[in-house]
């Protein structure tokens, strides 16, 4: 017990937000989860077949505990449940006028800041060091969503959360915005109990996902989510799913946007407030029941475009005056500026942000999809060009984008 007292207290100080120990033989959530796989709802994600992923004993053959902790990434921003850019009339056949708004995507909280792969390993790396200086011998094994880990099931039975009917890991005190990471060990240590279920006969989840990958409660299909079509699809979106993402360009919140255990009216903090957590606060911004944090690493990134300078007049030998950079926060980003992120931008900006795992391609298609469902006719000469692009994914997507425009919703 006391070395479970020093380590639990060790990830606190470390600056996780919470830690549990979970045993080993999860084994009925363990078969749900490769069932799951089976069933054919992990889409293209093969690598969720790994058998490793059935028994972490195939990943550290001495473990017997597994010690889980999370790490609150809420900043305290609006939800996209509560943006006016994502509640607008996207698809409309309005004609806007030149002056009119710039509608604005939506960017997966969770991937505004840096990525949270590597600040959870450092952390994680740093407990690493405390187990083995607290019991020299012990052997550890570290995971951060990347590898054949399933981690919500083992942080399920370490009490720092239940599993929702949205299939996220929710605390009552904190909600649902926070990283899992999990330390193997050979360590014999007595493990903490499962949190109790609290989502009662709630759905709003259910209720609210525009996919339905929500099939049932505690089951989702992720062949069917947002996040699933514009982070880990590879190829061409399905087209009937393609107005049902609406402005989401990477990622979707909603199912935890509208959970109550995410919503109530004092906002719990994680952490001391900054100055730009003071002044949201103060604006109405975060005014939820879900934990937020001040740690700068998880704030909305902010992004400046290079001045560009256009093609000057050649014959005259005149110069041009170079466009003003741009600058604008991944919190809900206008679209035009997006937009205009070349290959070379992208991999600048996103070379440490989740963002980059569907490359520049992938993030083409998205950005044509989101552009077809904004409504906004000024998107159509960036699209034509998008539709002789030499991927024939950004092409198809763009010229699907384009019919949307021109013709209106089908």
């Amino acid at each position: 017990m006391v070395l479970k007292a020093q380590l639990l207290q060790k990830a606190l100080e470390t600056g996780f937000d919470q830690a549990g120990v979970a045993p080993l033989g999860i084994w009925q959530d363990l078969d749900f989860a490769r069932k799951w796989v089976e069933q054919g709802y992990g889409g293209d994600m093969h690598y969720l077949e790994n058998p490793k992923r059935h028994d972490p004993r195939l990943v550290l053959p001495s473990a017997q505990s597994v010690l889980c902790v999370g790490l609150v990434y809420n900043a305290p921003f609006p939800y996209s449940t509560e943006n006016a850019a994502l509640s607008s009339s996207a698809g409309s056949e309005t004609e806007q006028s030149d002056d009119a708004p710039v509608p604005r995507a939506w960017i997966s909280r969770y991937a505004w800041g840096q990525d949270y792969h590597q600040i959870m390993r450092q952390k994680l790396e740093e407990l690493r060091r405390a187990i083995e200086s607290l019991s020299p011998g012990a052997e550890t094994s570290v995971y951060v969503d990347t590898g054949p880990i399933v981690e919500r099931a083992f942080a399920r039975y370490s009490g720092i959360g239940w599993t929702g009917k949205n299939t996220c890991l929710i605390n009552p005190s904190k909600g649902s915005w926070f990283f899992l990471g999990v330390i193997l060990t050979s360590l014999a240590i007595e493990p903490d109990l499962p949190a109790p279920d609290r989502c009662g006969s709630c759905t709003r989840c259910l209720d609210a996902c525009p996919t339905g990958a929500l099939t049932e409660p505690y089951v989702m299909d992720a062949s069917r989510c947002i996040a699933y079509f514009n982070i880990e699809m590879k190829g061409s979106i399905p087209e009937k799913y393609r107005e049902k993402i609406g402005l989401n360009l990477f990622g979707c919140d909603i199912c935890q946007d509208v959970c109550p255990w995410n919503r109530s009216e004092t906002p719990a903090i994680s952490s001391q407030p900054s100055a730009v957590s003071s002044q949201n606060a103060q604006k109405g911004f975060g005014r939820t029941g879900a934990a937020t944090t001040a740690l700068p690493e998880f704030q909305p990134m902010q992004i400046t475009l290079a001045a560009s300078t256009d093609a000057g007049d050649t014959e005259s030998g005149g110069e041009t005056d170079p466009s003003p950079a741009r600058g604008f926060s991944l919190f809900s980003p206008p679209l035009d500026a997006l937009a205009e992120l070349s290959a070379e931008d992208f991999r600048r900006v996103f070379a440490s942000s989740p963002i980059k795992r569907p490359k520049y391609k992938g993030w083409l298609r998205n950005l044509c999809v989101v552009m077809g469902n904004s409504g906004d006719r000024r998107f159509i000469p960036r699209l034509e060009t998008l539709s002789r692009h030499e991927d024939p994914i950004v092409r198809e997507h763009a010229e699907w984008a384009l019919r949307r425009l021109k013709q209106g919703p089908e």
